[in-house]
């Protein structure tokens, strides 16, 4: 079934269906003073354990005076067919021009034959706290605690929920110092971003109806945070996640805004067993056999070849879509005006080169792109 991998790639959806309906349209942001391009992404350090993330890196962010956001996120998927995600919103948002605090969960869980369950609860802010050191979120009687190797998370809304045990499989992933890229300087826009668990053993129990099923699989935890709003720094992206043997890569081909230059946003982050091997911007996309999704307009490839040449991973990696599962309108976008969420199950085709090492793969793969 399809919606057993709907898990790995709701990250995106989640986030911007929370912060587009909770903020009014935003007032019309000056264009940035020109920038120079961002120098490439690239692995500055031969030892991995330079981007090995700090409990600081987790934890509560802070913000200036004025709009931002801050999410954790975590899914798996479990070997007897179930799959859940969950994410953590801290959002201040202006709402009719009041800048307002919004404290969320989005809580989904899909059994073996596709169906979802879902919760979300909105939550009073002096019902929520997070730690300013390490990853230690309380919302009402929900928490999210935990640190390299283990974070620990329980949720429960009526009679669903779920108490689960994530541990590393991989190192987790930081770029040096902070892992915060810059959109604009002058005035500053940026987005954070921290893979605390690229690969993780999943454990625990899930909660449906109002009874336990034990579960064991695989899942994945990062955090992002920003002082600027998505469409704001964003022009589009596709991102995906995929799980070959003993590696793991991360990946994400994009796009800035406008204001911000237009300018592409890439990235390739390789991890072979527990350790990161390579972290490249040399990352490039091409489109071909396009299509048009009749509700959200967006004219998407139907084939995408990705190339990488950097100083350890060379090769292509190619997504040959096969379905498009998912298609949805953000709070605020017009059918058919060309922006939107889409979803895909592809069959990806691995032709790369690790440090030496020669990987050719097939693999099934749900990927994401989203307009704005």
């Amino acid at each position: 079934m399809i919606r057993k991998f709907v898990p790995w790639f709701m990250f995106c959806c989640i986030i911007v269906s929370v912060l587009f309906a909770a903020c009014a349209p935003s007032a019309t942001v000056a264009p940035a003073a020109p920038q120079a391009p961002a120098p490439p992404l690239t692995l500055t350090s031969a030892d991995p354990a330079a981007y090995q993330l700090n409990d600081i890196d987790d934890a509560r962010h802070e913000f200036q005076d004025g709009e931002n956001y801050e999410w954790w996120y975590m899914d798996a998927s479990f070997e007897n067919g179930y799959s859940l995600v969950i994410s953590w919103h801290f959002t201040d948002a202006k709402v009719s021009g009041i800048l307002m605090p919004i404290r969320v969960i989005q809580f989904s869980i899909y059994d073996p034959q596709g169906k979802k369950i879902a919760a979300t609860p909105v939550f009073v802010a002096d019902n929520c706290t997070a730690s300013k050191t390490s990853c230690d979120v309380t919302m009402g009687n929900n928490h999210l605690k935990g640190s390299y190797p283990r974070y620990d998370v329980e949720f429960l809304d009526g009679n669903i929920g779920c108490k689960l045990t994530f541990e590393n499989l991989t190192q987790g992933f930081r770029n040096p110092p902070d892992g915060i890229t810059y959109f604009s300087r002058g005035p500053d826009r940026y987005m954070g971003w921290v893979v605390a668990q690229p690969k993780a053993r999943v454990t625990g129990i899930l909660i449906v109806d109002g009874k336990e099923i034990p579960v064991n699989g695989v899942g994945y935890h990062d955090h992002n945070w920003g002082n600027t709003m998505l469409d704001d720094i964003y022009s589009y992206w596709h991102w995906g996640r995929i799980m070959g043997g003993d590696y793991t890569f991360i990946y994400s081909v994009g796009e800035s805004s406008k204001i911000t230059g237009n300018k592409p946003v890439t990235v390739l982050v390789t991890f072979k067993g527990h350790d990161l091997v390579d972290l490249s911007g040399e990352l490039t996309a091409d489109y071909s056999d396009l299509a048009q999704d009749k509700l959200t307009g967006i004219n998407y490839p139907k084939t995408m070849v990705m190339s990488v040449k950097s100083p350890n991973v060379t090769g292509t990696v190619t997504n040959r879509v096969k379905e498009l599962v998912e298609s949805q309108l953000l709070p605020g976008m017009k059918e058919g005006a060309g922006n939107g969420y889409l979803r895909f199950l592809s069959d990806c085709d691995i032709k790369l080169d690790v440090k030496g090492e020669k990987i050719e793969a097939d693999a099934p793969l749900i990927h994401e792109l989203i307009h704005f």
